[in-house]
């Protein structure tokens, strides 16, 4: 009865939302005609070569971050099954784009439907999955519900429950308890998530603590995939390249204040700035000519001059490029953790590569990653915009901390390592004969 009065509701709801969406995606850019798969309509082409699949793992990431650690669990998927059909979908443009990018040959990349009975039935019925696994908490209850009513396994992986969004379940879960009881695994990052998910569940599903499966992401990059942009941007080496990732509104002031007070002090310093929306960058370029830094954009329009000189920034307006960044810079940042923002992102990225990381103490989607770190010295975490400045001085100045603080955030990532395998350990009792 739950899921009918949602199912009655949604297109009434969609359609109040929809001017506000296509907005958005205009903004965000990326649309092609591909984006209509989200309401069940696909290419020939696309068609045909779902259907010569046979039982293929459906795999869904929302967007940039899901599918960036989706891919890696794909990869181990195919090396323990060889051979075996996958079908990744995203949400949004810029998620499907790294998609299409990134994914492993014989992957087929689609745009998951809206969460509507109709089109989540005629979808499924082209993919025709053996196994669909959802990553983190995305929970679109027309799809899960359909999924298995049909017969299709439905599992939740790198689960992860902000204080938020578990409340929230909780005091509807006289919805959200069935739905999640449709699951047959449920793979969460910490104890704390699992114990909030079996506050909805009890003992009818599996669940089971498998840390986050972002220690386990294989890099595309080493750094010199990048060495003709910082080259182009900044003249050659040498060079202090600090890379601010996935900053937020407020962010930017503080990273391209310190950027002024410390180039003095360091001529060689360059900065990398990533906003985590690059629908954002003309609102950083503004930032930037406000304090007068000389920069430069990753992505110039068609018929840009480029600047007749090395500047001192360079302002990615694009997607997918943030961990080539990481790999090729001396200190990184990771935002949407200080000046106001809260939540934070993935402080594992820059560590990968064994980079220094500072990161804000508002880090709430990663709370367990970022206790990993701290407990291991691993990464500088600030209280407050007025200790960024000096925190980026001390490492600036000092190359011995730069490689210890590097060195122990990279033992932190191989210590994590090894979720992927644990999930798809819980997942094999479920995948089928392909």
């Amino acid at each position: 009865m739950a899921l009918l009065l949602y199912n009655l509701l949604f297109p009434g709801l969609f359609l109040l939302y929809l001017p506000f969406y296509l907005v958005h995606l205009v903004r965000r850019g990326g649309l092609g005609w591909d984006f209509l798969q989200r309401l069940g309509f696909f290419s020939g082409a696309t068609k045909t070569a779902l259907r010569a699949l046979r039982r293929p793992v459906w795999v869904h990431a929302v967007s940039v971050g899901e599918t960036v650690a989706a891919l890696s669990f794909v990869r181990r998927l195919q090396e323990r099954h060889p051979g075996r059909p996958v079908v990744l979908s995203s949400t949004t443009t810029t998620g499907h784009d790294l998609a299409a990018r990134k994914a492993p040959p014989g992957v087929i990349c689609i745009y998951c439907p809206v969460d509507f009975w109709p089109v989540v039935r005629q979808t499924l019925a082209l993919v025709r999955p053996s196994l669909l696994v959802i990553f983190e908490v995305e929970i679109w209850p027309t799809l899960i519900r359909t999924a298995a009513a049909c017969g299709v396994p439905v599992a939740l992986v790198n689960g992860r429950f902000s204080d938020r969004s578990a409340s929230a379940y909780y005091r509807w879960r006289w919805f959200f308890a069935p739905l999640f009881r449709t699951f047959r695994v449920v793979c969460v990052q910490t104890p704390e998530d699992a114990e909030r998910v079996r506050r909805l569940t009890g003992d009818a599903v599996t669940v089971a603590v498998c840390n986050t499966v972002k220690f386990d992401q294989v890099p595309d990059a080493d750094g010199k995939d990048k060495s003709a942009a910082l080259d182009g941007a900044f003249g050659p080496a040498p060079r202090l390249v600090f890379c601010a990732g996935s900053t937020h509104p407020g962010e930017e002031e503080m990273v391209l204040d310190a950027l002024v007070a410390l180039k003095p002090e360091f001529p060689a310093l360059r900065l990398v700035l990533v906003p985590r929306h690059h629908e954002r960058a003309p609102a950083v370029e503004r930032i930037l000519q406000e304090r007068r830094i000389s920069y430069r954009l990753l992505l110039a329009p068609a018929g840009a001059p480029a600047p007749a000189a090395p500047v001192d920034a360079l302002l990615v307006n694009t997607t997918g490029e943030l961990m080539n960044f990481y790999a090729a810079c001396d200190v990184a940042y990771v935002g949407k953790s200080m000046a106001g923002n809260e939540g934070g992102h993935n402080i594992i990225e820059p560590a990968i590569f064994a980079k220094p990381v500072l990161h804000g103490t508002n880090m709430q989607n990663f709370r367990a990653v970022a206790a990993a770190f701290g407990r291991a010295q691993a990464a500088i975490a600030l209280q407050a915009v007025g200790e960024f400045t000096p925190a980026l001085r001390r490492l600036l100045a000092d190359p011995d901390e730069r490689r210890a603080l590097g060195a122990r955030a990279r033992q932190v990532v191989d210590a994590g390592r090894g979720a992927i395998d644990r999930t798809l350990d819980l997942l094999e009792p479920h995948l089928g004969a392909p």
